[in-house]
């Protein structure tokens, strides 16, 4: 009876600076660093079969100096995300510059969300491994200019991460730090929320298709011209969509939802029939296309199942004869800004 085309694929990309923040926290801290990078971002799809190849990415950190004489003394930091999704990131520090002694370099400092974090202290002389992985930096200078140092580090995502479109990924930073001068030393301890901001844009994806079959009636000839009871499509065709961000979804149809035979003139060359989907109705006193908002799936590897189904309004009974009575519907599918959060979730309709 109709065909469903499909528009699948499709990329929003922004690119912009980002900000790189290692903080204290909320507690008195008197010690930790701070930075940030106007680096051009590096482009995550999360689609990509590869993920993101690895790429370096630059940022410059400022120890914190308290008031009184204190400065920072040593940092021991590793990174982790604030959810699951970026589980299986590899974030590896590869050279550094300034005032101060560094080690950690060539070890992963990313530990996933629900993994255990390395041994951080005693600081002053707990050293990172292979086995206890994290960056440690010892500052050796006491002037302003050895405040500030910068540290490169090497990016790599597997492919089908779970992130939402955004612009740049923040990570907290755990970390322990020592104070020295201007009062009694310290080794504190600390957790920085999104304290690490990484200049990567996750795409605003998403991959379609459709699942099912035709949305066919079959030999309607012998229904009579009111069927006396609901003629229907199979209730298990519908659409899958992932996607890392929003997504708009149009459905149209060709005819005005009726199906019509080839070189139709007459309101008997045309049967009329209704459809479901995403929880509107189409073709009972009203034409128009569906339009919807849809906020994101949770990720690429999070797929929702859109349902669409039709129902017979006219039997064939009285109809001029023809071997087909076709209508075609398109459904538009395209990811939003990653700045959009959406409206509906899309996901929970049926058509039951």
């Amino acid at each position: 009876m109709s065909s469903l085309a499909k528009l699948v694929r499709l990329f929003g990309l922004l690119i912009a600076t980002a900000t790189a923040v290692m903080a204290t926290g909320v507690q008195a801290q008197t010690c930790g660093v701070s930075g940030s990078t106007t680096v051009a971002p590096a482009i995550y799809d999360p689609f990509n079969p590869t993920g993101l190849a690895a790429t370096s990415v630059t940022l410059t950190l400022t120890r914190i100096n308290p008031l009184g004489g204190e400065k920072t003394g040593i940092v021991n930091f590793y990174l982790k995300s604030n959810s699951t999704a970026a589980d299986g990131a590899s974030i590896i520090p590869t050279s550094a510059t300034g005032d101060a002694n560094f080690e950690g370099f060539g070890n992963n400092v990313f530990y996933n969300f629900n993994a255990s974090g390395p041994i951080l202290q005693p600081t002053a002389t707990t050293h990172p491994s292979t086995v206890n992985r994290f960056f440690r930096a010892d500052f050796t200078g006491n002037n302003s200019d050895s405040n500030t140092f910068t540290v490169t580090f090497t990016l790599q995502f597997p492919p089908n991460l779970n992130l939402s479109a955004q612009e740049s990924l923040p990570f907290d930073a755990i970390f322990s730090c020592t104070t020295s001068g201007g009062g009694k030393p310290t080794d504190q301890v600390g957790v920085a929320p999104g304290a690490l901001v990484f200049p990567v844009t996750v795409l605003s994806a998403l991959r379609t298709y459709y699942a099912g079959t035709d949305l066919a009636f079959g030999e309607i000839g012998n229904i009579p011209p009111v069927p006396p009871s609901p003629i229907r499509t199979n209730s298990a065709n519908h659409i899958v969509v992932q996607s890392s961000g929003a997504y708009s979804v149009e459905l149209t149809s060709l005819n005005g939802f009726k199906m019509k035979k080839p070189g139709a003139a007459t309101v008997d060359d045309e049967i009329r029939y209704s459809l479901k989907f995403l929880g509107d109705t189409r073709g009972i006193n009203d034409f128009t296309e569906i339009n919807h908002t849809c906020k994101t799936t949770g990720g690429a590897s999070v797929a929702e199942i859109l349902p669409i189904q039709a129902t017979l309004i006219d039997g064939g009974q009285g109809k001029n004869p023809s071997p087909t009575y076709t209508d075609y519907l398109t459904v538009t599918i395209a990811p939003l800004a990653y700045a959009v959060i959406g409206i509906d979730d899309c996901g929970i309709y049926t058509v039951d």
